[in-house]
């Protein structure tokens, strides 16, 4: 069985800029993109169960965050740019037709990355992610971190407290600190968040997306992860009990069984 420590990190030039990566296992493909603010260490428990059954898992960090500079030195302030530099990515590392899975806006950029590339996926997890997701509106101020010297604090307490009420301290813990190097890259993930909108764009998407919601995340209400998985015509959705805003990190082994399913069921993975 594969284990966090077997995870291999590497750099690739993508889009001029040096881009971190985790890398684990061998077989069908999966690109997992990170939530606002954070990196691939998010991932680093779900990577070895999906490697133990058939994935050759990935995740990178986007632009601006944790080991991956920034564009030109400019952070992201679009979904659809994350979306563009996963794909991207992608083509960097010669991947073909793989799974992509993204939580928060990951899995916006998941709905955006189909939207714009579907032919080229085997299929999508959109975590967490919604055709549009109006609902972290951002004061003027927070644009401009140096005028709210409590953003920091504020990004980590919006992260633990979307955590399912269960979840023990030392996970709370963990997360915080996964999201300390947010400050700038956080405040473009959210202005790209709180403006995406891809309705018009999901009902050409052909390849199957499963749209993953914890009934405890109070940043994806129930009623726009059922919308926007009525806009796929190969949709479904989901709703886990005991889960926030985090699936693959509150619970890593529930989401691998979820996503192992989907892609056997659909005939993406054997």
């Amino acid at each position: 069985m594969a284990t966090p420590e077997d995870i291999r990190g590497h750099y690739v030039k993508v889009k001029g800029t040096r881009t971190f990566y985790d890398e684990l296992g061998a077989g069908q493909p999966i690109v997992c993109v990170h939530t606002a603010g954070a990196s691939s260490l998010e991932y680093q428990y779900l990577l070895p169960l999906l490697a133990d059954r058939g994935f050759h898992a990935y995740a990178l960090d986007l632009p601006g965050h944790s080991r991956s500079y920034p564009v030109k030195w400019r952070q992201h302030r679009s979904i659809h740019e994350h979306a563009e530099f996963v794909h991207a990515f992608i083509k960097a590392l010669k991947l073909q037709h793989p799974v992509v899975i993204g939580c928060s806006i990951g899995g916006d950029i998941t709905l955006d990355y189909a939207a714009h590339h579907w032919q080229e996926m085997a299929a999508g997890v959109p975590m967490e992610g919604l055709a549009r997701s109006p609902t972290f509106p951002l004061p003027a101020g927070l644009i401009h971190p140096a005028w709210a010297p409590g953003w920091q604090d504020m990004m980590e307490r919006a992260a633990v407290e979307s955590l399912n009420p269960q979840c023990p301290p030392d996970k709370i813990e963990e997360l915080r600190w996964q999201h300390r190097n947010a400050q700038v890259s956080a405040v473009g993930d959210l202005e790209g968040w709180a403006q995406h909108d891809v309705r018009a764009l999901l009902p050409a998407v052909q390849c199957p997306m499963l749209v993953v919601r914890g009934e405890d995340d109070f940043w994806v209400p129930k009623e726009l992860a059922e919308e926007t998985a009525r806009l796929l015509p190969k949709g479904q959705v989901v709703h886990l009990k005991n889960i926030g805003h985090y699936p693959m990190f509150e619970d890593p082994l529930l989401t691998a069984d979820l996503v192992t399913k989907f892609c056997r069921k659909n005939g993406v993975l054997k």
